[in-house]
């Protein structure tokens, strides 16, 4: 079984002061670039559906976010409704490929996110007492 270990992140919050987050580095595919892109700090977030980009990220990644399933998503920023275009972007972590359905905000005001449908799913993810998070799979 292979596995990868992030340590926790620590930020501010307006509630708390400071918080350990959970933040993970992936690669995902720009078939504008025709290669990898490294993205670093996206939150491993099991409460969100969908993996989520800024728009500034997804211009990275395709020509037009646009081209992607127009979708309003609920959650991400609170009490805003968030137009988004969804596209399946090959992703890499660690060693494993695959592909994912991923929200292009139309905004850069969003977080990087990556959510479990087709992504954390994919792995054995353990939360571990707010200190790292490690994700593990079969080949």
């Amino acid at each position: 079984m292979n596995q990868i270990e992030f340590p926790y992140t620590e930020e501010e919050s307006d509630i708390f002061g400071n918080v350990l987050r959970p933040r993970i580095s992936l690669d995902m595919f720009s078939n504008i670039r025709d290669e990898w892109l490294p993205m670093d700090d996206v939150l491993a977030d099991t409460g969100a559906d969908l993996t989520v980009l800024p728009r500034f990220i997804g211009e990275l990644l395709t020509e037009d976010i646009t081209d992607g399933k127009y979708s309003e998503i609920k959650g991400v920023i609170p009490g805003i409704i968030l137009v988004a275009y969804v596209h399946q972007i090959k992703v890499r972590l660690g060693n494993l490929e695959f592909e994912a359905p991923v929200a292009i905000a139309d905004s850069n005001d969003v977080p990087s996110i990556l959510g479990r449908v087709d992504a954390i799913d994919r792995f054995d993810a353990n939360f571990l007492k707010g200190e790292r998070v490690e994700l593990r799979w079969e080949e």
